[in-house]
């Protein structure tokens, strides 16, 4: 009976990876949300990209097929459509 009640074993935590799609129009710059936790990377499927974090002066600039791993650069981030429509998948590993 004292096994019904005892606390369940604390395993390691499964692991999660949430995916989004993002799109800005040519010319067009849009806020992409930093996650608070975890692993973030942007992936750039079409266009070209220019991704700059508020406060840090190492801006980043992808072509279609280029990813880009977010590390604790804080701040608001921003991507600009340089070359076309940008198409981008946001990757968030947890």
């Amino acid at each position: 009976m004292a096994r019904l009640f005892a606390p369940a074993a604390q395993g390691p935590r499964a692991r999660v990876t949430r995916w989004f799609a993002a799109h800005v129009r040519h010319g067009a710059t849009r806020e992409i949300p930093v996650a608070a936790a975890g692993r973030m990377t942007v992936h750039c499927r079409n266009g070209e990209a220019w991704i700059t974090h508020d406060g840090d002066p190492k801006d980043v600039m992808l072509q279609p097929n280029q990813s880009y791993a977010v590390r604790d650069r804080g701040g608001r981030m921003t991507v600009h459509a340089m070359k076309g429509d940008c198409i981008f998948e946001i990757q968030v590993d947890d």
